[in-house]
């Protein structure tokens, strides 16, 4: 079965949505500056202007608050994937998903550097956002597939070239933060284009 895919579907409306969103922007910003456990609840509170006991009403504990920061966090990138798939011909999609990947990655590089160094340092930040990140993982799967169902006939073939494909995206996303040179990091992104149209001959760039 399929994770689910990272939406902003569920969101409260009203007041309780300008005090959670107030909330999430305050843990983001913390998370983002000071780490998982270099952040309170506390702090969170003072930061966007509400009681502690507001904070645990509205998200219960301090894990489902990193959650659900993270989660709205990634909601932008997701909704830019979406928008890509339903605008492009499915020829043209596999390497404009490739772009709206690394060009949100170069927007939120403050906030994604940080949540890698957490992932791969921490145990317990690594358990709590495993399903989130896997969620995310999955649907761009998902996304990378439907643009290969059109120009690969087997279904589990196109499945694999894009698991094989954002495997190589994630690396270089990882790469670019222990190798930050441009130059370097020009080379990984047009290795994979090259890696994807000798996978693809039929497939044109534009």
């Amino acid at each position: 079965m399929n994770a689910p895919a990272i939406t902003d579907d569920r969101k409260p409306t009203g007041r309780k949505a300008e005090t959670q969103g107030r909330i999430l922007d305050a843990a983001i910003a913390l998370f983002a500056a000071s780490g998982y456990d270099g952040t309170s609840i506390s702090a969170i509170a003072e930061r966007a202007g509400v009681s502690r006991s507001a904070v645990f009403w509205h998200f219960s504990d301090k894990e489902t608050l990193f959650q659900e920061a993270f989660r709205r966090m990634l909601v932008p990138f997701a909704e830019q994937f979406k928008a890509t798939i339903e605008a492009q011909h499915p020829r043209e999609q596999i390497f404009e998903l490739f772009g709206v990947y690394e060009e949100f990655v170069a927007q939120h590089r403050d906030e994604i550097e940080p949540i890698v160094r957490w992932i791969l340092e921490s145990p317990a930040v690594r358990a709590s956002l495993r399903k989130p990140l896997l969620a995310l993982v999955d649907q761009f799967v998902q996304d990378v597939c439907l643009a290969l169902e059109g120009v690969v006939s087997d279904p589990q073939e196109a499945h694999g070239l894009a698991a094989a494909l954002v495997s190589l995206l994630n690396g270089n996303l990882v790469l670019s933060f222990v190798d930050p040179n441009p130059r370097a990091a020009e080379i990984r992104s047009q290795g994979l284009r090259d890696v994807a149209r000798r996978m693809l001959p039929d497939v044109a760039e534009d």
